[in-house]
C-alpha cells in the first residue's frame, strides 16, 4: 500500500487536474469568471480594508510576492513547469520579462493610488482606456491591426473615460481624503502601462512561446526586487516613512483580502492571454464592471448618476464589436 501521505499528494494532484480542466473549459470560461469577480470586487475591497495610511510600497510588494509564491506553487507541481524551472536562463528572462515587469510595478504603484482617491465605478470605467491602449502597443509591437469596427467601439470607450472624468458638481467633495484629479491621473497613466506591458507579454507569450506561468513569476520576481532595491537605496519616495514608522505601517490582517486577490489574480490574468485571448479579457472586465456598479449602490450606498451609467454601458459596444 502507498504511504497515506503520497496518497493526500496524488488526490490533490488529481484535484488540480481535474479544476483546471474545468478552469480552461469552453475556452477558458471558468478563468474568464474568476477575472470578472476579481475585476469587480477589487476596488471595494481596496475601499474598505486598506487604510489610507498604508505603505504603497509594502501593498505592491506583498502582492508581487503572493504572484511568486502561487506560480511556483502551481510549477512545482507541474511536469512541465518543472521542466521550465530546469531550463531557466536569465537571458531569456530579461528579454521576455525585462521591460514588463518595470511597467507593471509602476502600473501597480498607480493603481494602489487611484484606489484610495476614486470611487470603484469611476476607477474601472477609466480603467477601461487600457484597451485602447492595448490595442495600439499591440499594432506597435506585433502588427495586429483593428478593424473599423473595432475602431469605433474603442472611441466609445474613450469617450465613456472622458464624461466619467467630468464631476458633476464641482463644487462639492464627498470625502477630504480623495483626490480626483491624482486619481484619474493615476489610473490612465496604469492604463497606458497595462497596454504596454499587455504588448511585449503577449509577444513573449506568442511569438517566443514563453511559459505562461514561469512568465508571471519572473514579472512578479522582478517587482520584487525593484522594490526591495528602491526602499533600500533611499530611491522611493516610501522609503523614508519605511525607515520611520515600519514597512507594514497602516495594516491589519484584513488589508491581506484585497492584497491576495490582487497578487493572485495575476496568474489568472496571464492564464487567459494564452487561453481566451484578450477580447475575451476585456469582456470580463466589463462583467466585473457591472458587478461593481451593482456592489457599490448595494454595500457603499453611493447612487450612481445617468452620466456614469452611460459611461459604464458604453464599453459593451467595444465587446460586442470585437
Amino acid at each position: 500500500h502507498a504511504p497515506p501521505i503520497l496518497v493526500a499528494a496524488m488526490a490533490i494532484k488529481a484535484g488540480y487536474n481535474a479544476l483546471t480542466s474545468l478552469l480552461r473549459a469552453r475556452q477558458g470560461f471558468g478563468y474568464l469568471a474568476l477575472i470578472a469577480v476579481q475585476f469587480g470586487i477589487q476596488p471595494i475591497l481596496a475601499k474598505q480594508f486598506i487604510s489610507p495610511s498604508a505603505v504603497t510600497s509594502s501593498l505592491v510588494f506583498s502582492a508581487e510576492l503572493a504572484k511568486v509564491v502561487g506560480c511556483l506553487a502551481i510549477m512545482l507541481s507541474d511536469e512541465t513547469g518543472a521542466r521550465c524551472l530546469g531550463t531557466w536562463r536569465l537571458k531569456d528572462c530579461l528579454i521576455a520579462a525585462g521591460v514588463p515587469s518595470v511597467t507593471y510595478l509602476v502600473q501597480n504603484y498607480c493603481v494602489q493610488v487611484a484606489y484610495q482617491n476614486l470611487d470603484g465605478v469611476v476607477f474601472n470605467v477609466l480603467n477601461q482606456s487600457k484597451v485602447l491602449f492595448t490595442a495600439l502597443f499591440s499594432f506597435l509591437i506585433n502588427g495586429r491591426v483593428q478593424s473599423r469596427m473595432q475602431c469605433a467601439a474603442l472611441a466609445l470607450v474613450t469617450a465613456g473615460g472622458i464624461l466619467v472624468s467630468i464631476p458633476t458638481d464641482p463644487g462639492v467633495r464627498t470625502d477630504s481624503q480623495e483626490n480626483r484629479g491624482l486619481g484619474i491621473v493615476c489610473v490612465v497613466v496604469a492604463a497606458c502601462l497595462s497596454g504596454l506591458g499587455s504588448g511585449i507579454t503577449e509577444w513573449a507569450l506568442q511569438k517566443r512561446r514563453r511559459n505562461n506561468y514561469l512568465l508571471s513569476l519572473e514579472l512578479a520576481s522582478m517587482g520584487c526586487l525593484i522594490i526591495l532595491t528602491t526602499v533600500l537605496l533611499g530611491l522611493s519616495s516610501d522609503s523614508v516613512r519605511i525607515k520611520n514608522e515600519g514597512f507594514f505601517v497602516g495594516w491589519s490582517s484584513s488589508t491581506l483580502i484585497p492584497v491576495l486577490t490582487q497578487g493572485l489574480s495575476g496568474i489568472v490574468v496571464g492564464i487567459i492571454t494564452q487561453v481566451a485571448g484578450g477580447v475575451r479579457k476585456v469582456m470580463a472586465t466589463i462583467c466585473g464592471l457591472i458587478l461593481t456598479c451593482l456592489l457599490q449602490q448595494t454595500f457603499v450606498g453611493h447612487s450612481l448618476s445617468w452620466h456614469l451609467l452611460t459611461c459604464v454601458f458604453s464599453p459593451y459596444s467595444d465587446g460586442a464589436c470585437c
